[in-house]
Parts: C-alpha cells; sequence; structure tokens
C-alpha cells in the first residue's frame, strides 16, 4: 500500500514538473510572440505598401487559444498549446526577415523604375522598341508598388526580386544603346569638323563667319556629347535634335565646298571620302586608289590622277605617298 502511494505522489511530482515547465515555456513563447508583432506593427503597419500585407499575416498567425482552467491537468493540451506557439514565433520570425528584405527592395525598385523611366523617355525616338519594352517594365514595377501581393511576404519578395532584376537588366541594355549613339554622333561630329578644316582652306570673307559659326556649333556639340556620355540621366540630351542639327550642318558644309570645286572634284572628292571611311586608316596602293576613285566616278584613270592632284592643292584631301622599289 505504502509502495503503491510513493508511486503515485512520484508520478504526480512528475506531471507536476512537466506542467511546470511547459508553463513555463509557453510564457516565454507568448512573450516572443507578442514582442515579433509589436516590432513588426511598429515599422510596417502604418507603411501604405506593406500595411496590407502586414494585416493579412497577424490575421494568418494566430495560435490556438490556451487551455481552460479545467484542461491546465492535462499536460497532453498543454503540450499542443505550446507547439503552436513555438510555430507562431518560427513563421513570424522568418516573415519578419522576409518584411524587412520586402521593404528595402521595394525602395530600390521605385529608384531603379524612375530610372527605366527616363531611359524609356530618351530612347523613344532613337530606339523605339527597347523603349516600348522599358515602358512595359516600368508598368510593372509601379503595379507591384502600388499594391505587392497581400497574401505571402515570401511570394511578394520573390516577385519585386524578380521585377527588379529585370529593370536592371533592361536599364543595362538601354545605357550601353544610348552610349552607342553617343559615340556614333561624336564620329560625325569628327568627320564634319575635318571636314569644315578642308572647307576653310578656300573659304571667301563671306564664308568666313559661316564657317566659323559651324565650328562654335560643333565644339559645343562635341561638349555636350561628352557630357552625355558621364551623366546621361543628368542631362538627358535629345540625340534626334543633335542629329537634326548635325545634317544642317552637314549640308551647308557641302554646299560650301560645292561652290568652291567643279562638279568633277566634287565627285571624286565625295568618293574619296567614303574610300577613307571604309579603310579606316589602312593604307592602300596608289593605283588601286586610283583604279577604285575612277569606277566609282565613271571618270577615266588620268583624269583622277589631275583630280586627286587639284583636290590635295587647294587643302580638300591630303595624300601621304610612301614610295618603295
Amino acid at each position: 500500500m505504502v509502495e503503491a502511494l510513493l508511486e503515485a505522489r512520484a508520478r504526480g511530482e512528475a506531471d507536476l514538473s512537466k506542467l511546470e515547465a511547459l508553463v513555463k515555456k509557453a510564457n516565454e513563447l507568448r512573450t516572443n510572440l507578442e514582442a515579433l508583432v509589436r516590432a513588426i506593427e511598429s515599422k510596417y503597419a502604418a507603411d501604405p505598401r506593406l500595411g496590407g500585407v502586414v494585416k493579412n499575416l497577424l490575421r494568418a498567425i494566430q495560435p490556438q487559444e490556451p487551455p481552460g482552467d479545467q484542461l491546465l491537468t492535462l499536460s497532453s493540451s498543454l503540450e499542443k498549446y505550446v507547439s503552436s506557439l513555438e510555430a507562431a514565433v518560427k513563421a513570424l520570425a522568418s516573415y519578419a526577415v522576409a518584411l524587412d528584405r520586402l521593404h528595402e527592395d521595394l525602395v530600390r525598385l521605385e529608384k531603379e523604375a524612375g530610372e527605366l523611366a527616363a531611359w524609356e523617355e530618351l530612347l523613344r525616338e532613337v530606339a523605339p522598341h527597347l523603349a516600348a519594352e522599358a515602358a512595359k517594365l516600368v508598368a510593372k514595377a509601379r503595379r507591384l508598388l502600388s499594391q505587392p501581393p497581400l497574401e505571402d511576404p515570401q511570394r511578394a519578395l520573390d516577385e519585386v526580386e524578380l521585377c527588379l532584376k529585370e529593370v536592371r537588366a533592361h536599364a543595362r541594355v538601354c545605357r550601353t544603346v544610348y552610349s552607342n549613339r553617343l559615340n556614333d554622333l561624336l564620329s560625325e561630329v569628327s568627320q564634319l569638323s575635318k571636314s569644315l578644316k578642308r572647307a576653310s582652306r578656300a573659304q571667301t570673307p563671306l564664308e568666313a563667319g559661316k564657317l566659323l559659326a559651324h565650328e562654335e556649333s560643333l565644339k559645343r556639340l562635341e561638349e555636350r556629347l561628352e557630357e552625355a556620355l558621364r551623366r546621361p540621366l543628368e542631362l538627358k540630351l535629345d540625340l534626334a535634335a543633335v542629329k537634326r542639327e548635325l545634317e544642317d550642318i552637314g549640308r551647308e558644309l557641302a554646299e560650301l565646298a560645292e561652290s568652291a570645286l567643279s562638279g568633277e572634284e566634287s565627285g571624286v572628292a565625295k568618293e574619296l571620302e567614303r574610300l577613307a571611311r571604309s579603310l579606316e586608316s589602312r593604307s592602300v596602293s596608289y593605283a588601286s586608289l586610283v583604279e577604285s576613285l575612277s569606277r566609282r566616278s565613271g571618270l577615266p584613270i588620268e583624269k583622277v590622277c589631275y583630280l586627286l592632284y587639284a583636290l590635295e592643292k587647294k587643302g580638300y584631301a591630303s595624300l601621304e605617298v610612301r614610295v618603295k622599289v
């Protein structure tokens, strides 16, 4: 009898110890859960983008109610309560990290979508296909910024990170294409500067003022193009307008050149300039040069030889000859 009483007492003490440990653990978990809820609410509940996500999240993560007084002696009920608290704390801690990352990525997405919108405006005329794709991505980003998915912070984070990746990749393409266009225009400025120097060698007093104005315009355009290479989104240079201005200068220089040259001289000068661009400073034999110009201009070889002499004499061409025997 005594032994039975002692065994029952030992079991009772063990049950009480177990219940005491479970109650202590439940209190700790409840404290942690409440602290996490307060931290998340204080950071994001008032956020216009994430407030809805937080509201849904806290509604979804609700542990079960603690056991009633009549059940406190049943350890299995208390164990289930503790398990639900553990799951809630673990899930909420994970979501808190996701919310922090989501907030940071939304800030980045807002900034980089704004930059992509600026690229779309810059490329609207010079690369309309890229501009159209940029506009689509900006619209997608703004939809996410105005209303990220409310069901799950991790899902929202995945969608925002994917959109951010797409925006960054397309912005890099836009920058590359825009820089290439700028370099093309800088090459045109360089070619027109050379044409201007040639025209200045045979200028009349009346033409001197026009040539000086064109020289100043070309210098100004070159400076703006180089600045646009360094700070494209700040300067927002209209490349189509620059292209039109260069075309106007080119036409006027061509007219000035034609007025100082005969028809045959002008024809050979144009073909010589095209050939020089295609050779890109590579050397060519004199015979090949004369034969090529003869075919292109339709003039006899002896006439081309004389016109080359006349063009260099007037300063419209610079021929360097290396003689090998």
